[in-house]
């Protein structure tokens, strides 16, 4: 009975889901102009933000502007804290608490929840297929391996999505009568998508290993992964670079997987030569979050993120909320085009980028991101100028004897760095800290102890530069 379940619906299912989510949608939006689908879906939201949420209710009716593009800009900035403070009552539109689905970030020092509804999830899925077929021209069925950070993102209580299989959740709308249910079928929408559509596999993370597992298990997932031969390779970047490096420090053969993408952390760029010829494929950059799904991928010119600019406007503003020039740096704010259950309109994600609105050579008109990390994530040397991570890491690694390491900021021109040494190898800590004392600059206190191995923060991911609370 199931055989013959999926084999009556998985056709169909299959070309609605792809036209739903890959690139048609993308050049649809962009036939009629993606400022004028972005202008119509932000007044639609604007709108409804100001009849029925809340706390967005005052923030709106204070603006002289007309509500769309043109008044974006005037509203105040969303914060972590004005969520948390307005969750769930007042921030989210009144819906029934059944059509939710809460989404939870992890987060590098404050987390928080979000709410999505039924449209909005089909935004995320089509989004995530979007981005897969343009950063790397995955195509549905193609085999995928992701090894994710150890946390589960998403919460699953009461207000969560039940999961079952496909056949059995068809089964179930056919004996309830529920064929033409707008609930069941986009819940069997979802099914088809995580079940049918992606062929993917999940390894488990390192766990107690750390950043630096011993060479019998990163060689049990180099033999998984030759025996699986993924098309995409998705993986938190601290496991990517540490396998990457384990295939070349014992000089295998490299393996032949075609894509390879980061999951929920970012790639120094320093890594990513490594990471091609280990695993024998192309890196493409993506950007999103658990708050909203897939926001922007590379295209084949591998020069900025393309925003998704039919779900999302994103911006890059200074601490106070203004408009930057492109290519400055600053905080990326992000407004949510598809949420209306529970609307984040300017919402600091807590990023650093830039923006690039001239054309690509590819020929996608919507502007490009370029994403530094988090805010937090950012070292000031001894007179007060930012230091990015990719920066930090670059420099440090070029440090004899450095397998890997994190740095912490503890005061003004106070650093404490934490190496993995080389293995079978003696670091001189002393030229270490001579050496980032030197690259720092000044009068810098820099401490420097050895480590077996550098552990995740608890939402499960690594961060390589941080400062002390």
């Amino acid at each position: 009975m199931a055989d013959l379940l999926k084999s009556l619906v998985s056709r169909p299912l299959l070309r609605a889901s792809c036209r739903l989510s890959r690139s048609n949608s993308f050049r649809l939006a962009h036939a009629d102009g993606g400022d004028a689908i972005a202008g119509r879906r932000l007044a639609s939201l604007l709108d409804h933000a100001r009849r029925q949420v809340p706390f967005y209710t005052d923030r709106l009716n204070k603006l002289s502007a007309p509500l769309g593009i043109d008044s974006l800009r005037a509203i105040p900035l969303l914060r972590k804290s004005d969520v948390e403070a307005n969750f769930p009552d007042r921030i989210t539109d009144g819906t029934d608490p059944a059509d939710w689905r809460m989404m939870s970030t992890r987060g590098t020092a404050q987390r928080l929840i979000t709410i999505q509804g039924f449209a909005k999830r089909d935004a995320v899925r089509a989004a995530n297929l979007r981005m897969l077929d343009r950063a790397g021209g995955y195509r549905p069925g193609m085999p995928m391996v992701e090894i994710p950070p150890e946390v589960c993102e998403e919460v699953c209580g009461e207000l969560g999505e039940v999961e079952t299989g496909v056949t059995t959740h068809l089964w179930q709308m056919i004996r309830g009568g529920k064929l033409r249910d707008a609930k069941s079928i986009r819940d069997l929408r979802g099914l088809v998508e995580r079940h049918w559509i992606y062929n993917r596999k999940t390894y488990s993370g390192f766990g107690m290993h750390g950043s630096n597992p011993p060479a019998d298990v990163l060689q049990t997932y180099v033999d998984r992964l030759r025996r699986d031969r993924p098309y995409v390779l998705k993986a938190l970047a601290t496991y990517l670079i540490t396998i990457a490096r384990h295939i070349e420090s014992t000089r295998q053969t490299p393996l032949q997987i075609p894509v390879i993408k980061t999951s929920g952390s970012r790639i120094a760029p320093s890594w990513i030569p490594e990471l091609e010829r280990a695993f024998g494929g192309k890196f493409w950059n993506d950007y999103g979050s658990a708050e909203f799904g897939s926001i922007a991928c590379d295209c084949r010119r591998h020069d900025g993120m393309h925003v998704f600019d039919d779900f999302f406007i994103v911006e890059v503003v200074d601490d106070d909320g203004n408009p930057l020039d492109d290519h400055e740096v600053g905080n990326v704010v992000v407004t949510d085009l598809m949420n209306h259950t529970m609307p984040m309109i300017r919402y600091q994600i807590g990023d650093l980028g830039s923006l690039d609105h001239s054309q690509c050579p590819c020929g996608r008109q919507s502007p490009r991101l370029n994403v530094l990390g988090r805010i937090g994530d950012v070292l000031h040397d001894v007179e007060g100028k930012v230091r990015h991570a990719d920066l930090v890491l670059e420099q440090i690694e070029r440090f004899d004897g450095v397998a890997a390491a994190q740095v912490q900021q503890k005061g003004d021109a106070w650093y404490a760095l934490s190496i993995v040494p080389v293995a079978k190898a003696e670091l001189d800590r002393d030229r270490v800290a001579a050496d980032f004392k030197r690259w720092i600059g000044g009068d810098a206190r820099v401490d420097v102890r050895t480590v077996r191995t550098l552990r995740p923060e608890s939402g499960g991911k690594f961060r390589y530069v941080k400062k002390s609370c």
